[in-house]
């Protein structure tokens, strides 16, 4: 079910007849509180604990130093701009909403938030951990709660209604069941009426009834902030992000979403550096890739496999792009180099291919031939023709070998598939947490483009999915051939016995 926009707002007639009452939210509580959702993410997601996790986890993945990038400056850089597209999607909806707004000066909220983002208003005022800003958040939050249980609420009503029309339908019909009709519709309307409470109840407590102007001032507020704490943030690494710590700029003289008391960021007055810097910071040289841990699996001896299907390979397959619903991140999307997987248009297909290869891996059973006929067509054609080729060209080798091949496979494919399929699943978490459709009240996004196969190394991506898939060949091949010769085994073991 797709959210009501802000284009949807209803008419309140022309000015002659306007209501005395400013007019309110109603159906457009629901993307409102999305976005309130998002904004609240967004601020949480900015805090020293939550930075401090970020330089430390994502940035410093295996998966992400190898196939994307060992430079920090170039990965915070790509964190940044990605949350600034998602503070600028959800600044253009408060821009929407607030041309319902009754106050002249949250009209205008567009022009403030351009002018902040040019510099041209002095945001060294706003403070990112001050009480007033807690206590906003904390209002979102309860708002968005309320809104979620609003539509749940609409939601069963709407079921309970559509039963209430099944059961006339069946009275019209003279059901032999009437009695049980009966008992069924008084229930029913209790439960209708019970239902109908609670939705009233739930749009007088959530967004529903609240105005235009109470939710965007809130709305607008935690913006500004928010677009301050990503200058104080990531202003070391991405030095064309407006300064803060400046107060000669034009002051605004009374703008809602620009009051704070006071400014209180975590900056070296001084240097201007961010809180969290690291020990070898100025010792690193920026590098395009990490260590290569595919160099185990290369060096082992590597066994025949019968991976290969014994249909042709067709007409290829279709790219998939990215397909996002809405228009967030677009930008940086578009920026993906030409080398990499996102250029190619193979990100969520990649994704695919590696979680369904980890999956194959840990099964306690033997893979089936129509499980890695289907896997095998998952492929590029390119890829296709790569893996046949290496197949080929160790298939005698591992007539020769025999269980330590395939022993030893299984720890170079457990030692990739750790690195390599943390970056698969971030890639599908990342699209489920901003595909429009799947989206809830409660989305809270955390994973970045940066952490998915988007920006990834296209060779060095399609070389690790190739040496898993020859590894899962391997171990298919010697765990059939197990199982084949397990009772002819057994049997000659009674016979020596005897």
């Amino acid at each position: 079910m797709a959210w009501p926009t802000a284009e949807d707002k209803p008419s309140y007639g022309c000015s002659l007849f306007r209501q005395e009452k400013p007019p309110t939210l109603q159906i457009l509580a629901f993307e409102t509180a999305k976005n309130m959702s998002r904004l609240v993410s967004l601020y949480k997601s900015l805090t020293d604990e939550e930075f401090f996790k970020l330089r430390n986890g994502p940035v410093r993945s295996p998966g992400v130093a190898f196939l994307n990038s060992t430079d920090e400056t170039y990965l915070l850089g790509l964190a940044c701009k990605e949350k600034l597209e998602d503070l600028n999607q959800i600044a253009s909806v408060v821009s929407r909403l607030s041309k319902s707004c009754v106050d002249e000066e949250l009209t205008r909220f567009e022009i403030a938030y351009q002018s902040m983002k040019q510099g041209i208003i002095d945001i060294s005022n706003l403070d990112f951990n001050s009480r007033n800003a807690g206590k906003i958040i904390e209002k979102m939050e309860k708002y968005e709660n309320a809104t979620a249980l609003l539509y749940a609420s609409l939601l069963g009503l709407n079921e309970l209604e559509s039963s209430e029309k099944k059961m006339q339908r069946l009275k019209e019909n003279d059901s032999p069941r009437n009695l049980w009709d009966k008992t069924n519709m008084v229930y029913i309307n209790e439960k209708i009426s019970f239902q109908g409470k609670q939705v009233r109840h739930f749009k007088q407590v959530s967004l529903w009834n609240k105005t235009f102007d109470k939710s965007v001032v809130l709305m607008a507020r935690i913006i500004c902030i928010v677009y301050v704490r990503i200058c104080v943030v990531f202003g070391p690494f991405v030095p064309s992000l407006v300064s803060t710590t400046t107060g000669n700029r034009r002051p605004c003289r009374r703008l809602y979403v620009l009051h704070s008391k006071a400014f209180n960021m975590k900056i070296y007055p001084k240097t201007d550096c961010c809180v969290f810097v690291k020990e070898d910071d100025n010792k690193q040289k920026a590098s395009d890739s990490g260590p290569n841990p595919i160099l185990k699996a290369s060096r082992m001896k590597r066994g025949a496999a019968c991976f290969m299907s014994s249909e042709s390979e067709g007409l290829g397959f279709i790219l998939s792009g990215v397909t996002v619903t809405n228009n967030a991140n677009q930008r940086l999307i578009q920026s993906a180099p030409p080398n990499t997987v996102g250029a190619a248009g193979l990100t969520f297909r990649y994704a695919d291919i590696i979680i369904m290869a980890e999956t194959y891996f840990y099964l306690t059973t033997i893979i089936t031939d129509a499980a890695r006929k289907h896997l095998f067509e998952m492929l590029p054609i390119n890829l296709k023709k790569t893996l046949r080729g290496k197949l080929r060209s160790h298939w005698y080798k591992g007539e020769r070998e025999g269980q330590g091949l395939a022993e030893g496979w299984k720890e170079a494919l457990e030692e990739i598939i750790g690195w390599l399929a943390p970056v698969a699943h971030d890639t599908l978490r990342w699209q489920q947490e901003r595909n429009l459709e799947q989206q809830k009240l409660d989305a809270r996004p955390t994973v970045l483009l940066f952490q998915t196969l988007h920006f990834a190394d296209l060779e060095k991506t399609e070389a690790a999915i190739v040496e898993v898939l020859v590894g899962l060949s391997c171990i298919y091949r010697y765990e059939k051939r197990r199982e084949a010769n397990g009772v002819g085994y057994k049997e000659r073991q009674v016979s020596t016995r005897r």
